[in-house]
């Protein structure tokens, strides 16, 4: 839910990646004593993955021979480069440690809090009432919530009304409860329909009905679940293929924002099979899409080109490599296995952790032709945590623990203890507070710097901060962008050199400068040499 309009050049993005990162590493403060002990206890699994896969982007940022910056912060619109990655592995092993029925409870409650406002923003939004300077270039009045997109806004719907049409089969509620969370899972669908995007109805009926097969599991239905799952699997195979134009369901999903998918993914596949061990670097997709695209592109009209896969699965293994990729996968498969294992000790239907293997299982499915957009990917991250460690932490006790029933007495609150934080914990929380701020507070402060630069249009302020550190290299084309238009092309030529030093793969800033006619002719050949290298299937530059 965190945005910043009126301060940042990206309100949307930037500001959920510096919240992301301290509130992990407060989180590291905290978890870091008690990991060691867990790791001895037992599930040692998740902890291992955890470790080589942070490890694996350590090594990346080091080897892959990307811009280090670029790779730690990500690329501008997106920052799901390497410090994004290491927080949402860091929530996932807390979410591992503090995972039971008492937290699932009020990570539900939470979950549909965060809904019903987003509903009730979206529908702000779709009535031209939106107070705040959101725009989107994709569909008039689309909701984007505080995602930025419509796509994304339609995901994170379907992501609820899976939540709440869940929640409605718990019979713990009171009767006007469960026509509460009904009504707030019909709302989101009806967001879904205002966005006019396929991506949340896909994510509803994945996670919907896999909770179906889950009730039918957990009250021993087993013949029937079995059938369920077993249609499940072939409808799933043929909207797989309909998404490809294939099968009997492509002329219904099919479309032109799918076709560009296609050869985003190739692109992806065709960078993983090239750097097997490093990837592109972290968040690297931009800079090599051009040089990694099918050779056939023009003759099949098509000239758009993407700063990441479209694919959650593709960008990991394209930036990060093959031992990376394979590391994610493996995670997947560990919460798969916590799953099946809950289930089949079960003793009845648990509203609550099939609602959030529910909400994994849209996220997953969303996953796969979107965006890991950070206000999503938080959920797929931190419910991964709490699949792994619901299954950990209820080994002992599952077996003696009777699921609720309707009654009075089952409708009282679990009190929840607390006790005093000891001194030492307040001081790892107070060093956690420091360095998260320390990581999350430049990038921050030098967009907010850039951007309120531009509003006064102080050309002078624009170009002092576009050098904050950390560079990012959009205020830098910005910068150059506005000299060259502002007729100060010998200034012009001073930053992109400055630029080009810090990213020579850069295609935008090769591409300005080739257009900059005060410039020397060595100097313009070499621009459209690098153009050329950068997009080699191009005609332009043949």
């Amino acid at each position: 839910m965190v945005v910043a309009p009126y301060t940042l050049l990206d309100p949307i993005n930037l500001p959920k990646l510096c919240a992301l990162a301290f509130f992990a590493i407060i989180s590291l403060s905290l978890i870091a004593p008690v990991i060691r002990n867990r790791f001895q206890l037992g599930g040692k699994a998740p902890f291992i993955l955890v470790a080589l896969f942070i490890l694996q982007i350590i090594l990346v940022l080091f080897f892959s021979g990307a811009n280090f910056g670029g790779q730690f912060y990500g690329t501008f619109g997106r920052n799901t480069g390497a410090l994004a990655y290491i927080s949402l592995a860091i929530l996932l092993l807390s979410s591992i440690l503090i995972s039971d029925i008492d937290f699932l409870k009020r990570f539900v409650f939470t979950t549909l809090s965060v809904g019903v406002v987003l509903v009730v923003y979206g529908n702000v939004q779709y009535f031209k009432l939106d107070p705040l300077p959101f725009t989107t270039a994709y569909t008039v009045n689309a909701p984007v919530g505080t995602l930025g997109n419509p796509d994304f806004q339609s995901a994170f719907m379907g992501l609820i009304a899976v939540t709440s049409l869940t929640m409605a089969l718990n019979a713990t509620f009171r009767i006007y409860v469960r026509l509460g969370v009904v009504l707030i899972g019909l709302t989101s669908l009806i967001v879904i329909y205002e966005t006019l995007a396929k991506q949340g109805y896909f994510a509803f009926i994945a996670g919907i009905g896999v909770v179906l097969i889950l009730w039918l599991f957990m009250n021993k239905r087993n013949i029937l679940a079995a059938s369920v799952a077993g249609l499940g699997i072939v409808a799933a195979a043929l909207i797989s293929l309909g998404l490809i134009n294939s099968g009997p369901l492509a002329s219904y999903l099919y479309k032109s924002s799918l076709a560009a998918r296609g050869f985003y993914w190739r692109a992806a596949v065709k960078m993983l099979i090239d750097h097997p061990i490093f990837g592109v670097g972290m968040d690297g997709f931009v800079n090599w899409y051009r040089r990694s695209r099918p050779a056939d592109f023009a003759q099949k009209g098509f000239f758009t080109y993407s700063n990441t896969a479209h694919n959650v699965v593709l960008d990991i293994g394209s930036s990060g490599g093959f031992l990376l990729l394979i590391i994610y996968c493996a995670i997947i498969a560990l919460v798969i296995k916590s799953i099946v294992r809950v289930v089949k000790r079960s003793e009845g239907f648990d509203a609550y952790f099939s609602a959030i293997v529910g909400v994994w299982v849209a996220y997953q499915t969303q996953s796969f032709i979107s965006i890991n957009q950070l206000g999503l990917a938080i959920w797929g991250w931190v419910i991964s945590g709490l699949i792994i460690g619901y299954e950990i932490n209820t080994r002992d006790s599952e077996s003696k623990r009777v699921l609720p029933v309707a009654s009075k007495h089952s409708r009282r609150r679990t009190k929840v203890s607390t006790q005093p934080l000891s001194s030492a914990t307040v001081m790892r929380v107070f060093g956690g507070v420091i360095v998260g701020a320390l990581v999350a507070i430049p990038p921050y402060y030098a967009n907010a710097s850039f951007f309120s630069a531009i509003k006064v249009s102080d050309l002078k302020a624009i170009e002092a901060a576009a050098y904050l550190k950390p560079i990012d290299e959009r205020r830098l084309l910005h910068v150059a962008t506005i000299l060259h238009q502002n007729k100060l092309d010998t200034q012009a030529i001073v930053v992109l050199r400055n630029a080009v030093i810090h990213n020579p793969d850069s295609f935008d800033f090769w591409q300005l400068w080739s257009t900059i006619p005060t410039a020397t002719p060595s100097d313009l050949a070499n621009a459209k040499a690098q153009m050329k290298r950068l997009d080699p299937f191009n005609p332009d530059f043949k």
